[in-house]
């Protein structure tokens, strides 16, 4: 089997794993800080497999993902308007998360994004020579893990405790 085949049945995999993630947030959950989490460690697991298999010039690759993930990490912490509310119980340990509704065109948005850094390749592989091609190999996953860790850090930093009294209907 070819490793562009693991790497192939690897995104379809995630793809689905974040369109569920997508789907269960939907509504309102209550929820471990790690069910929380699994996007932005998703992104970040799948960033490394697409740059590794990709990449022609290593150092520029990550250098250039680096920038982009300081970059949408900043945006993510800057921008809190509009997050939903996080709230901790901290008796049971968990996290009451509103509905968020915009989770699943995000999470669609960022598989698109990786279909296309591997689509691109398959159909033009000379592009994995190509120095512009490897800053955007970098950048694109640097900017949409950025993003996810940059809201999730700022919903978690922003999380007021509650008593147990609030969390009755858990």
């Amino acid at each position: 089997m070819s490793a562009y085949d693991i790497l192939t049945g690897i995104q379809l995999c995630m793809m689905i794993v974040m369109i569920g993630y997508g789907i269960f947030f939907f509504k309102g959950r209550t929820c471990r800080i790690w069910c929380f989490g699994g996007p932005a460690v998703l992104v970040t697991f799948w960033s490394a497999a697409v740059i590794y298999y990709y990449t022609a010039y290593l150092f520029l690759t990550i250098l250039c993902f680096l920038m982009a993930f300081f970059l949408g990490l900043g945006l993510g912490l800057w921008f809190k308007a509009g997050l939903p509310e996080l709230t901790y119980c901290r008796a049971r340990h968990l996290l009451r998360c509103p509905p968020m509704p915009g989770a699943l065109p995000f999470n669609i948005l960022i598989c698109l994004a990786f279909a296309a850094i591997q689509a691109g390749v398959y159909h033009f592989p000379f592009l994995m020579y190509s120095w512009l091609f490897n800053e955007v190999l970098g950048f694109v996953p640097g900017l949409f893990s950025g993003l996810l860790w940059g809201r999730g850090l700022s919903m978690l930093l922003d999380i007021p405790t509650r008593g147990q009294q609030v969390y009755k209907d858990i």
